[in-house]
């Protein structure tokens, strides 16, 4: 129903007088008076100029988009004249800044962090920090409940997440799906109908008490090399093409360097190149690896595409956060992308006897090398896949023991550089 007004109603209406003076709606006593006064804003006259510079512009079809009163393609496409506007970048005796960069991983007083060795005859508890005291159990949505052992991305905590998916896989928890560990935490899927969160709860958290101390855990552990082209032309027709569709983005590589304070990409490919990658996890397509460099000075950290690309080489070696991972097919992604393998590590078909317990190549425990080859190689290699031929460089019948690696990094020159 919509009211309609009277002839008397609107002449009412006219004789109202809404001016501060007559209205006691409107009074103001002396002191809002005095306020009002002191806040009341005037343009200066530079202000009042750049007004006038902008409204002709407006209406001028030749208008000079260098113009100082907006950002420039010139200064987004050379950003450097923004850094001043982040605090992390200013180089000042005493930062005043409180927080960590979301930029870059920086210490509040803008230094780096780094791993930090205690000198100590026990080794068991100095190397690996941000392990939480008891783990978290956390819901999931109404039937998956998510464990989560500490806020870092460490080898000691990705052990504490396998030993516990084997162990759930042996208690046989009437209820229980699956197990989905990864770096720090692990999922369990499980049927509410056949057990209850706190009653699974209670159950994981007696398990982890009985888990054994990761320093008593040897594992096998094959390691495979993988022949990689960095800063290859693939990668780049991908970056490219999500630039010229998508947004805007500095090349990958570049972009790697200057989140890492690296000299320059070369300097990058030694570093991503000198370790071997730990195996932690295996998702979000069948075969693609999650790992983490197991030797600490190669840790490099980068954020991930947003919006993602669409595409993505098949074999492409990218990284997002702290982790290193191989696309096993031509895929949508969102990882900083700087290199390509010509060696499958997925295969439905089983073609290769590598593949015949699974058509995944990789499984938890694993570790890869990357080893920097040419187009020739990657070429070579390409047609003997292709033709069945290829024989997996892989190393089998390896012990991985957390209690000697712990020894190997306390003995670690953290100074070096690659």
């Amino acid at each position: 129903m919509v009211q309609k007004y009277k002839t008397s109603d609107i002449d009412l209406f006219s004789k109202i007088n809404l001016s501060e003076n007559v209205n006691p709606l409107f009074k103001k006593n002396a002191y809002q008076k005095e306020k009002a006064k002191k806040l009341k804003f005037t343009y200066q006259n530079k202000d009042t100029s750049k007004f006038d510079l902008l409204e002709s512009n407006l209406v001028n079809n030749d208008f000079k988009k260098e113009e100082a009163l907006f950002f420039s393609q010139k200064n987004i496409d050379d950003y450097s004249a923004f850094k001043k506007m982040y605090p992390h970048n200013l180089k000042t005796s005493k930062p005043k800044i409180q927080k960590p960069s979301i930029k870059r991983h920086i210490n509040p007083d803008g230094s780096y962090p780094k791993l930090q060795i205690h000198e100590t005859n026990n080794i068991k508890s100095n190397i690996f920090h941000g392990e939480y005291a008891e783990p978290k159990y956390l819901p999931g949505g109404d039937k998956y409940l998510l464990v989560e052992f500490g806020n870092v991305m460490n080898l000691e905590l990705n052990f504490k997440a396998q030993g516990l998916a084997k162990a759930i896989e042996t208690a046989n928890i009437k209820g229980v799906y699956e197990t989905l560990p990864c770096f720090a935490s692990m999922i369990v899927h499980y049927n509410p109908d056949e057990i209850k969160f706190n009653d699974l709860k209670t159950e994981l958290a007696q398990l982890v008490k009985n888990l054994k101390s990761s320093d008593d855990v040897v594992v096998e552990s094959r390691l495979f090399r993988f022949p990689t082209v960095y800063l290859d032309k693939w990668t780049k027709e991908a970056v490219n093409d999500y630039v010229s569709k998508i947004a805007f983005k500095k090349s990958d590589p570049e972009f790697i360097v200057e989140l890492n304070n690296l000299d320059n990409v070369d300097h990058f490919v030694r570093v991503h190149s000198g370790t071997e990658y730990w195996v932690a996890s295996l998702g979000f397509w069948p075969g693609l690896p999650f790992t983490m460099p197991l030797d600490p000075r190669c840790k490099l950290t980068a954020p991930k595409y947003n919006p993602p690309r669409t595409w993505t080489p098949k074999g492409t070696v990218g990284m997002g956060g702290s982790s290193t991972a191989i696309y096993p097919d031509k895929l949508p992604g969102g990882y900083q992308i700087f290199g390509r393998t010509p060696v499958p590590i997925w295969d439905p078909e089983k073609r290769f006897d590598v593949f015949k317990d699974s058509i995944c190549l990789f499984r938890p425990g694993d570790r890869i090398k990357f080893d920097p080859c040419s187009y020739e190689e990657f070429e070579s290699i390409e047609r003997k896949v292709e033709e069945g031929s290829y024989n997996f460089d892989v190393m089998k019948d390896h012990k991985f023991s957390i209690k000697e690696y712990k020894k190997w990094l306390s003995k670690l020159d953290y100074q070096k550089k690659f």
